[in-house]
């Protein structure tokens, strides 16, 4: 049988188009939100995001000293269960072995992969370097500064320009560490919504500073609102945890849901009681480290203030019942909350509370510094306008 000359130049060209269209198809790996970075200690941080494909990712850090990262060969570091590397869309790496107060650049190392049905083999696309908003430089925590420097927002829910007009006058030096004190999305129905909106919108802060999410009792709604934590890590493990910068000392707390664990509304879904007495018995013990015992602040930061009043709900009451008696006897300076969506600031005694309790709005950024000697709060609206200023000097 004679085949043409044209018929067979077309059959070449499909085939070579075939193939260019199969290269143009290669996964590459890419970042599809972050990274953040959190659960940082004064020798570790956490490096997560989320990515576009199934990758095998690792993390290189290097001293922020001016070096070019390639002078030398760099740790990596990747994420692993129990001897196994994951391949996954989420990442979570755990970078170790860190100097106190060091400032660390970070990069991302990612690899698609292409198949892994057998058992026995893998492939995987190019190698490449994912990009980080800013400098990806972290300065992990150090109980030995001689400051404390860290900004608070809260009850943003999923507001994405509200959170950008907030911090649009703060660059990374600027902070310590931010804290994001509850109520950052309304529901958690979404994985990648949460991750979107919370850190999503500010990706040159979260990628840089030091970011501690406080649940709120509206991140404990939603089908997927068990999945918190995953996505937060701490270093206890759980929604509360201790933390420690220069003077300052603070015990991150969770009140759970604003009423009974009966409501309708929960659809026999939470045990809100159970687990404010496990972390009763664990705020025991918390007060008594010696980073939080010796720590000439401490704060606490809870999303629900611990307020007892007639109007005050179930989960204030119980927070206020429970929790504030251990804050008094471990001579916490002050607890700052949200929630109400208004700012109070609830003086010392008001409601069996030996120390102060401020309830910042849902539309204002709180600056939090301490040398030490007390402590000076700024707090400052959407424009970047200073609008209360609270110290105890």
């Amino acid at each position: 049988m004679k085949i043409s000359v044209k018929v067979a130049l077309a059959g070449i060209m499909m085939v070579l188009a075939g193939l260019v269209g199969f290269a143009q198809d290669v996964p590459v790996a890419d970042v599809k939100c972050g990274p953040w970075v959190t659960n940082v200690s004064d020798e570790a941080f956490n490096v997560l995001w989320t990515s576009n494909y199934r990758t095998l990712s690792y993390v290189e850090v290097a001293p922020d000293d001016g070096s070019d990262f390639d002078a030398c060969r760099r740790q990596r570091f990747y994420q692993t269960v129990s001897g196994r590397r994951v391949i996954d869309t989420f990442h979570n790496v755990r970078v170790t072995g860190l100097e106190k107060g060091v400032k660390y650049r970070y990069r991302i190392m990612s690899k698609a992969v292409l198949n892994d049905d057998s058992a026995y083999h893998t492939d995987y696309g190019e190698l490449v370097q994912l990009p980080v908003a800013g400098e990806s430089a972290v300065r992990i925590l150090n109980p030995e500064a001689e400051t404390c420097r860290f900004t608070m927002l809260n009850d943003v829910h999923a507001d994405d320009e509200k959170y950008r007009k907030l911090v649009k006058d703060v660059q990374p030096d600027d902070m310590d560490f931010l804290v994001l004190a509850g109520d950052m999305m309304s529901y958690i129905n979404d994985i990648d919504a949460m991750v979107s909106h919370v850190y999503g919108p500010v990706p040159e802060l979260v990628a840089n500073v030091p970011t501690f999410y406080t649940r709120g009792n509206h991140e404990t709604r939603g089908k997927y609102a068990y999945l918190f934590q995953k996505y937060n890590p701490t270093v206890s493990g759980d929604t509360y945890f201790l933390l420690r910068h220069g003077p300052v000392a603070v015990v991150v707390l969770d009140a759970g849901e604003d009423k009974p664990d009966s409501s309708k509304e929960y659809s026999e879904a939470v045990d809100f009681d159970l687990f404010r007495q496990q972390q009763l018995e664990w705020l025991k013990t918390a007060v008594e480290d010696p980073a939080f015992r010796e720590a000439p602040v401490k704060v606490a930061v809870m999303h629900i203030p611990a307020f007892n009043s007639e109007g005050s709900w179930y989960g204030e009451k119980r927070a206020n019942e429970m929790l504030v008696p251990v804050l008094n006897e471990a001579g916490v300076d002050i607890m700052l909350s949200g929630h109400y969506h208004k700012y109070v600031l609830a003086e010392k005694g008001r409601y069996g509370n030996d120390f102060p309790i401020l309830a910042n709005d849902n539309v204002s950024r709180l600056d939090f510094s301490s040398d030490g000697n007390g402590y000076e709060i700024r707090i400052y609206d959407l424009e970047g306008k200073l609008t209360r200023c609270v110290t105890d000097r």
